[in-house]
């Protein structure tokens, strides 16, 4: 088909074209760079924690009793809650993983090692039931022994001989290998180094934003030295629900101490997560609402060129043109339009990426992004378009040419 009665007929309405090819632009360069942040926001959320997600739930607790004996209390916790039916393991803590709250430190591998050359990395009180409780596979080493567990208060602070580290700290530690018997150091104020027992597959630490978020340790305490305890309980498959109104109902029935949160830890993550669920959907509802916007105006700009043009299309009607050679016609006329809209969209979404990475730094858009985003748009107002094509088509020759 020639393309210049198509470019003809196309500047004889250049405006309301050159408005849907700039709304092609803007939708172009939004879309890429929105469906680019959704992914890397959606694939941020769904990093593994580590944890047994599904089947683990949370309890913090705080006590106000000031005769209440913390210690002897945290000890039949601990042994009701791991002898309760349907618990596979559980501890308390100073805090939770992926929890937005909790303790960071620095191992060095040496004493006199410079301080821009330790190693950061989140680390969690456990006992001999934290990899159970936790869900974590020991891949080299030892668990804690019941003789290495201490406890952990305000007056009392030591710090531990023995510890277990994931195999992201290992491996930031000692990169060639064998962390297992190797001695690290808190600071050059340490008074005696730390031997690193056992490495664990994988656990987040409690800051999803860390740069290290996969550096973490299990440090053998009970720890009474914060106000609040984290119990982290893992139910057998199945059995999660249950658990949790059990745990609520004992956890709520000693006057001294209240029951603070109860959550099953999907809701914990969740919870953390939220600004960053928030604008998953945000963004997802800018790329739908952008598309359709453009969609519609894309079938208002060709109905209404079809109801203008009905006089010139009953005459190529009656000179011998098929419906497909209309409807070819209306669909080029449309490519065209979305082509220079796409054109000037590709450098839209270029500028735009370099604009929020340089002001918010959200990371540069790979530009396998545009030709996606091209052929995307491409088949969008093919779609759109194919309505009006077909009405103009359908236009009968002898109505078309008829006198007003």
């Amino acid at each position: 088909m020639a393309i210049r009665p198509i470019l003809s007929a196309l500047s004889r309405n250049a405006t309301g074209a050159l408005l849907i090819a700039l709304q092609i632009a803007l939708t172009m360069a939004i879309i890429t760079n929105a469906t680019f942040i959704l992914r890397e926001r959606t694939a941020y959320i769904e990093r593994p924690s580590g944890l047994d997600e599904e089947n683990t739930l949370v309890a913090v607790t705080t006590d106000f009793a000031a005769d209440l004996d913390s210690r002897a209390l945290l000890a039949r916790d601990l042994d009701h809650l791991n002898a309760m039916p349907g618990v596979r393991a559980a501890i308390v803590s100073h805090s939770v993983p992926v929890s937005g709250s909790g303790n960071g430190e620095t191992y060095q591998v040496a004493r006199d090692t410079p301080s821009n050359e330790a190693v950061s990395f989140g680390n969690f009180s456990a006992d001999e039931n934290g990899l159970e409780a936790l869900g974590l596979e020991l891949v080299a080493g030892r668990n804690f022994r019941p003789e290495e567990i201490r406890w952990r208060t305000l007056e009392s602070h030591e710090n531990q001989s023995v510890v277990l580290v994931s195999q992201a700290l290992a491996d930031a530690l000692f990169p060639d290998g064998n962390a297992v018997g190797q001695l690290v150091w808190e600071g050059p104020t340490a008074e005696s180094p730390t031997e690193i027992i056992g490495v664990y597959d994988e656990m987040q630490n409690a800051w999803p934003t860390s740069s290290n978020v996969d550096r973490t340790s299990l440090q053998p305490f009970r720890d009474l030295s914060t106000q609040y305890r984290h119990f982290i309980i893992r139910a057998e498959p199945g059995q999660r629900d249950r658990v949790l109104s059990e745990v609520e109902q004992y956890l709520g029935e000693e006057r001294g101490r209240m029951l603070y949160v109860i959550r099953t830890y999907e809701e914990q993550k969740r919870r953390t997560y939220a600004q960053d669920i928030a604008m998953v959907r945000l963004l997802t509802g800018v790329v739908v609402v952008l598309g359709t916007i453009t969609a519609f105006g894309i079938v208002g700009l060709a109905w209404f060129s079809v109801t203008q043009r009905r006089k010139q299309i009953g005459t190529r009607r009656a000179l011998g043109a098929r419906k497909r050679d209309v409807m070819a016609h209306f669909m080029i006329e449309n490519w065209l339009i979305t082509t220079l809209g796409l054109i000037l969209g590709t450098a839209g979404a270029l500028a735009l990426n370099w604009f929020l990475d340089t002001e918010y730094q959200v990371g540069r858009m790979p530009l396998w992004y545009l030709p996606a985003g091209v052929l995307a748009l491409w088949v969008l107002g093919q779609l759109a378009v194919l309505a009006p094509a077909r009405r103009a088509a359908a236009v009968p020759p002898a109505l078309a040419t008829r006198s007003v």
